[in-house]
């Protein structure tokens, strides 16, 4: 039997025609015969999406004949279809900066264009083509270049498919995309029209990079610089030696700067954000720009200084949250575009033979940012924003995320009675036990992946303990936090009413060396991480309704960016102002000789000179609550009050429901005499205890307004004959309390309260 013969490949003209009546349309079916279809499909196939754009240089061959070369520019132009730019990123820059956005040369955009939409494989694609259409090759050149293409494009995906191993195993969930803006061909993103988009090949291109790199906050920040500058920026942070100044913000009022460098606060980013995420933003942000508020707060961010932000507030939760949402998913995308575009070069280069020298872009592991929360339901919230701004087309276990973490559709409504803040607080999911991890594709968002192929973890303190073990013990595992470069701890007050110590015992372990390699490949670590210097890379940002000495302990220890801090002083009203029952309110301060003996002090002061007073008080007046912050305190004091046989109720946050409703019902009718009230119990459960006639406040609370709360219970007397000079408040504290004070009395007079010679003052 005599060979097949060898089927003719097609000539220009024939693929041209056969392009035109759409055997060949690359938004058709993929089922053609030849080459340069399969090539097109395979390109489709690994973008995950119908669309399919690019570029291939055409201007070059010159020495064709014109009829040749349009021929070929209608081959390809499905590579080269560019749409106007949108002007959303345009009012993007202009809401965030208050000047108006400087002229950008096209060739500033460039690097950012590619790095944004540029596929693996696809540098590889435009560069083969580019080296055959130079030639004066027939069309089987065309051809086989695009074959060898292909069967790179197809290695790649491979690749691919074994990152995501256990993707099948996962539920898979379309996203409805209907309520965003329809994307624009991948060509929208081109700021500057360029059609040549193999710009690794010119020496000009090459400049383009690094002035687009320099004027990037972060490709500044974490890049390997070996320069004099970033060494003094070192010296000063490692010796916390800063260059502390103050600045005044129209928006928050005070600030602290601690300034590593002469620089001070920079001008706002000209490009702040992936051009892709301009619109998620707007839909996110509920269709607009920058807020008044978030445009300062999101430069702070971007700059990558560490930042403690303790004006929170419920009215300013969704700006806030959506602000450091974006700046999360910005950095990420960033840093996954960089290294997708540094592996698209080394396999350029190994498949030419050259050597493209050091590609360093990532860390000992994979997930970059960490989220700290107090709740689920605060989680939902986040990871909610987070999913929007990605886009994806699919997101994996997103059905089990609702379950788990979302609202319940039989919530009780017994905290309708409670006050705002409480609703605010409690809403939802509560448990504070949690973890989980996103993994971010180019197409897809991949919910509970595990830690050491995540890139942004969202757990609570307690619930991230859980993996990283004790103190002391076999399970030890915190490896993964090894290359975190960017932490927010949201709450910080709702933190500090759990287990403050977790949240310490994790800022421990961050960007410590890793005790295995875990799949590394250390050619790619950055050279500030190998020499363990990475805790200077990293940005700490932290979340507060108020300071206290445990976010300022943080703060001062580990919060070592190498481009500075920032810590809002903002200014205070006081809380006393909304007291509304008449009874004079006695602040007396208690002497201490120094801070490490002031809680042996103040207990020293109490139990000698004002508990004997209260029990003579009790023979006439009963009613008495004792309020104390601490919750060593509030043993301390209750195993006082046992030795000496008092007739008290203690009700903390551990007391069950039954057991306070029985402590008040007693107090309420006279048969005790003291109610020994923590703070944590009055956070979770809010108990309205009545008859109250005195109450004494060992120490203030941390939550200003709880004192405003707890002073007008004296309202609710068991007497409602009781006169008002028969109601007392009586407040202690210290110099060390200075942070209370000033919430609570505000700014101005907390000073005089607490340096003046006076050791009692009377409010009415």
């Amino acid at each position: 039997m005599p060979p097949s013969k060898k089927p003719r490949r097609p000539t220009r003209r024939e693929l041209q025609q056969l392009k035109e009546y759409g055997e060949l349309d690359p938004l058709s079916s993929m089922g053609g015969d030849n080459d340069l279809d399969v090539l097109i499909g395979n390109a489709i196939s690994k973008s995950g999406s119908s669309r399919f754009s690019g570029s291939v240089s055409v201007g070059r061959d010159k020495r064709r004949s014109g009829k040749d070369s349009k021929d070929i520019q209608a081959l390809f132009s499905f590579r080269r279809q560019q749409k106007a730019k949108p002007d959303a990123y345009a009012k993007l820059i202009k809401s965030l900066s208050t000047k108006p956005a400087a002229t950008t040369k096209p060739s500033l955009a460039l690097d950012s264009d590619e790095e944004e939409e540029k596929e693996e494989g696809e540098e590889e694609f435009v560069g083969a083509e580019d080296a055959e259409m130079e030639d004066e090759g027939d069309d089987d050149a065309i051809i086989g270049a695009s074959v060898a293409a292909s069967k790179r494009i197809q290695a790649e995906a491979a690749t691919d498919g074994e990152d995501q191993g256990s993707d099948s195993e996962y539920e898979v969930d379309k996203v409805d995309n209907s309520e965003l803006p329809e994307d624009e061909d991948e060509g929208d993103n081109d700021d500057n029209g360029d059609d040549d988009d193999d710009y690794s090949n010119t020496e000009q291109d090459s400049k383009t990079k690094e002035v687009y790199e320099g004027g990037d906050f972060m490709e500044s920040h974490f890049a390997d610089d070996d320069s004099e500058s970033m060494h003094r920026k070192l010296a000063v942070a490692t010796q916390k030696e800063y260059k502390t100044s103050m600045a005044n913000d129209p928006m928050f009022g005070p600030m602290v700067l601690y300034n590593t460098s002469d620089e001070g606060l920079k001008e706002p980013n000209r490009r702040p954000l992936k051009q892709r995420l301009v619109k998620p933003f707007h839909k996110v942000n509920k269709g607009g720009d920058f807020t008044e508020f978030q445009r300062p707060f999101f430069s702070w961010l971007d700059q990558y200084r560490d930042v403690v932000f303790t004006a929170r507030s419920s009215g300013r939760e969704d700006e806030i949250t959506t602000a450091y949402a974006l700046h999360a998913m910005n950095h990420v995308m960033k840093a996954r575009d960089r290294e997708r575009k540094n592996n698209a070069k080394l396999a350029k280069a190994h498949a030419s033979g050259k050597d493209v020298g050091e590609l360093r872009d990532r860390g000992f592991t994979r997930p970059r940012v960490l989220i700290l929360l107090p709740f689920r339901n605060s989680a939902y919230n986040v990871v909610k924003k987070l999913l929007k701004l990605a886009s994806a087309e699919q997101e994996l276990n997103s059905s089990r995320f609702e379950k788990e973490y979302g609202p319940s559709e039989d919530e009780s409504n017994a905290n309708k009675r409670k006050p705002a803040d409480y609703q605010n607080t409690f809403a939802g999911n509560i448990d504070d036990a949690f973890r989980i991890g996103l993994q971010l594709h180019h197409r897809t968002v991949k919910l509970y992946s595990e830690f050491y192929r995540t890139d942004i973890i969202v757990a609570s303190p307690i619930g991230l303990r859980m993996t990283t073990g004790a103190q002391s013990g076999d399970r030890k595992d915190y490896d993964f936090l090894s290359s975190i470069e960017l932490v927010i701890v949201d709450q910080c007050d709702v933190l500090l009413m759990q287990n403050w110590d977790h949240v310490s015992h994790l800022f421990s372990c961050l960007n410590l060396t890793p005790k295995k390699d875990h799949g590394c490949d250390f050619s790619r670590v950055h050279n500030w991480a190998l020499e363990g210097m990475a805790q200077y890379r990293r940005q700490t940002v932290m979340i507060s309704e108020y300071m206290t000495p445990e976010i300022q302990a943080v703060f001062n220890n580990n919060c070592r960016s190498l481009e500075g801090k920032i810590r809002i002083k903002p200014v205070y009203h006081g809380t006393i102002t909304n007291v509304v029952a008449q009874v004079p309110q006695i602040f007396k301060r208690v002497a201490v000789n120094r801070l490490a003996s002031a809680a042996d002090d103040r207990f020293a002061h109490f139990t000698e000179n004002v508990l004997p007073e209260l029990e003579k008080s009790i023979k006439n007046e009963k009613h008495t609550v004792i309020f104390t912050a601490s919750y060593f305190d509030f043993v301390r004091l209750r195993n006082h009050l046992k030795d000496k046989g008092h007739a008290f109720v203690a009700i903390s946050e551990y007391s069950t429901r039954s057991e306070a409703m029985r402590a008040r019902i007693k107090f309420f009718e006279g048969e005790i005499n003291f109610v020994l009230y923590n703070e944590r119990a009055h956070f979770y459960h809010r108990y309205p205890i009545k008859g109250i006639n005195n109450i004494v406040f060992y120490s203030l609370p941390d939550h200003s307004h709880y004192y405003s709360e707890l002073v007008n219970l004296l309202l609710t007397s068991n007497d409602s004959t009781a006169s008002a000079d028969k109601l007392s408040c009586t407040v202690f504290y210290t110099k060390y309390d200075q942070l209370k004070v000033e919430r609570i009395v505000g700014t101005n007079l907390a000073s005089q309260l607490l340096s003046s010679e006076r050791a009692q003052y009377t409010f009415a």
